[in-house]
């Protein structure tokens, strides 16, 4: 699983990466603020990515786990 998952978040850019990193290591108030703020682009690729943090948001194993590899791969792109 954790394969499949690296493989997939290698396909964001590394700045996407990188703030992607950065909304899920902040507290549940600002993660949902963050969701909100992707809601009101209202197109589909604001949604999904809104519907992703507050997934991720409900599940803090995975956030720990996305967190943790996007840390790593933002170690290899140094």
């Amino acid at each position: 699983m954790t394969d499949e998952l690296r493989s997939l978040l290698e396909t964001l850019d590394p700045n996407a990466r990188r703030a992607l990193r950065q909304a899920l290591v902040r507290d549940q108030p600002d993660r949902d603020a963050i969701a909100s703020d992707l809601l009101r682009f209202r197109d589909q690729a604001g949604d999904d990515w809104a519907d992703i943090v507050d997934l991720l948001t409900l599940n803090p194993d995975a956030r720990r786990q996305i967190v943790r590899l996007l840390s790593e791969m933002s170690v290899e792109d140094s």
